[in-house]
């Protein structure tokens, strides 16, 4: 259960309240076993009435105080029943939302790396076993430890009042315990199977949803749908596999409990038989006899069900034990001013890759000059960018902001000040005029507007008919690739950032909209640093520098003028072939 006590560990202000769920189960426990005593006292009473052992006024007052006392233990029931419900309702609730939130706050410090090989679905999947977790956790308080406490103390009076059926009854429960442990063993792997497929199916869900569109244009319903399939056919075999011990292990409970039921009502009718037992003992003994079966039955089944809440725990340990982004360091200072960037000497590999994405990388850029970073698809162009906000560390060399490390400083201190438009725009399933805001939350509808108009995105919401109250859907399924690209550039404009940095921002543009949003990038690098990652060469002739790269080396140089002419270079063999008509698509 190490899984389910890390989990636990994530909310500790919450465990001084379990000591108020254990006040209220001990007195619910201790309810539960002191009433088959006025059973007894009552029965007892009315017999010895019946023999003349005492007078009818004695066995009707001995009667009534035990009724009486009967009554308030009822009320105490009530009472205590309605303040465990509360407890449990009131620290499911707070410990589920404290749970979601700290988890949430978890993944946002994740590894990009983690981000990018791990399916949404499967995170989706693991972050929903909080609410499994902290139910199974709440059905402990609500009524399970009120039973292990009343558990013990029936046990403890049998083996004191009748200690032949007492020992029974201990054999009864160790058996109890034993089956549902060794259950517990049996079924991990099954559990651990089912759960990691359920995942992988919504995960499969999940992309299936997001590239409908691909999947539609392909034709390729049957085949995502087989995938699915097959996913959920391994499903089903664990999943039996899983009932099939369980049911197994069920049974052999169900015949050790009846034999164990059996034996305490024979022993204690024998016993009565021959004058050891009262008519109270008689009920006594039974009535704890069988309480002691009523609360082994829900504690057995708690059991197996820990077997599924530990391994629902182990996904989500395994999804926050993933390591998190690189922590800023104790003296790290906040960057306020974009002055100067560096790469010296950079070198990179990605985790768990053998080959370098980058080797021996330099460049100097100055406060509001641009660099143009131009190479085929893999040649390490975004990595560059990647590394620049220090969504990983480099392997060698060093970045350098204004002459000191980028690790010295805080790290969204240094991506607060970028603005950044990438080719794969991500949109969030609310309204444009929301999705242009999230750059600066605090903005005013008329500042959003500007900064949409700057990017020529207005012209468009205009049309629309909740204009910028138009819900974009996810991941902006709505909008076309060019209005999605114009909305990203409208959100890095509104964000007034000290560096732009641009990965294919045209890329999904018609030559109109290109020549309008072409305009509104160069109102916003104007007097500013920018980086800019392009395939079509035409927006990088401006640049102040173009780095040439492949297989993460640069090849050259220069400016669009010296590397254009230059004989036998990449750059110049590139722009001749586009200039001439046949554009070359460097994702090629």
């Amino acid at each position: 259960m190490k899984n389910l006590w890390r989990t636990i560990q994530f909310i500790p202000e919450y465990r001084g309240r379990v000591v108020g769920v254990i006040i209220v189960g001990t007195v619910l426990g201790f309810i539960g076993t002191a009433t088959p005593f006025l059973y007894k006292g009552i029965v007892d009473a009315i017999a010895r009435m019946l023999s003349g052992t005492i007078t009818h006024e004695q066995a009707t007052w001995t009667v009534t105080v035990l009724l009486i006392t009967f009554f308030a233990l009822r009320i105490g029931v009530v009472v205590f029943g309605a303040l465990q419900n509360k407890q449990a309702d009131d620290l499911w609730l707070h410990t589920v939302s404290t749970f979601r939130q700290r988890v949430f706050e978890n993944m946002t410090q994740k590894s990009i790396d983690y981000f990018e090989k791990t399916r949404v679905g499967e995170i989706m999947d693991r972050f929903g076993t909080i609410t499994t977790i902290t139910m199974w956790l709440s059905s402990l308080t609500d009524g399970t430890l009120a039973s292990i406490i009343q558990m013990l103390f029936i046990i403890t009076v049998l083996l004191i009042k009748a200690p032949v059926i007492g020992v029974i009854m201990l054999a009864v429960l160790a058996l109890n315990f034993f089956i549902s442990y060794r259950t517990v063993g049996l079924t991990k792997p099954f559990r651990r199977g089912w759960q990691t497929l359920a995942g992988r199916m919504t995960g499969l869900l999940a992309e299936m949803v997001g590239n409908i569109a691909t999947v539609r244009s392909f034709g390729g319903e049957p085949a995502v749908k087989q995938r699915y399939d097959d996913t959920q056919a391994e499903w089903l075999i664990q999943r039996g596999n899983l009932h099939k011990t369980e049911w197994r292990s069920e049974q052999a409970l169900n015949i050790v409990n009846t034999v164990g039921v059996f034996a305490a009502v024979s022993l204690t009718a024998h016993g009565a038989l021959q004058g050891r037992f009262t008519t109270g003992d008689i009920l006594l003994v039974l009535t704890l006899t069988q309480n002691l079966i009523n609360t082994i039955s829900p504690i057995a089944r708690q059991i197996n069900q820990a077997s599924d809440i530990e391994s629902t725990a182990e996904r989500l340990v395994e999804l926050l034990d993933v390591e998190g982004e690189h922590a800023d360091k104790a003296n790290a200072i906040p960057l306020t001013q974009f002055e100067t960037i560096t790469f010296d000497n950079v070198s990179f590999r990605y985790p768990n890759k053998d080959e370098f994405a980058l080797r021996n990388i330099s460049f100097h850029l100055e406060v509001g000059k641009t660099l143009a970073l131009v190479g085929t698809s893999g040649s390490g162009k975004t990595t560059v960018v990647k590394l620049l906000m220090r969504f990983y560390d480099v392997t060698e060399g060093r970045i350098l902001i204004n002459g000191i490390d980028l690790r010295d400083y805080q790290q969204r201190s240094v991506r607060a000040l970028m603005g950044v438009v990438l080719q794969d725009v991500a949109l969030f399933n609310d309204s444009i005029g929301e999705n242009i805001a999230f750059a600066r939350p605090s903005a005013s509808t008329e500042e959003v507007r500007a900064a949409a108009k700057a990017a020529h995105a207005d012209e468009f919401i205009q049309r629309l008919d909740d204009q910028y109250n138009t819900m974009v859907g996810e991941r902006g399924i709505k909008l076309s690739g060019g209005e999605k690209q114009r909305v990203a550039i409208a959100r890095a404009i509104l964000k007034d950032p000290q560096l732009i940095i641009l990965d294919e921002a045209t890329s999904a543009l018609d030559s109109e909209s290109e020549h309008l949003v072409q305009q509104g990038l160069e109102k916003l690098v104007t007097g500013r640093s920018s980086v800019i990652i392009a395939h079509r060469l035409s927006t990088v002739m401006n640049a102040d520098l173009i780095l040439v790269l492949r297989h993460g080396v640069i090849l050259e140089r220069g400016r669009h003028a010296d590397l254009a002419v230059q004989a036998n270079g990449l750059y110049a063999k590139l722009f001749t072939l586009q200039t001439q008509g046949r554009v070359l698509d460097l994702a090629v």
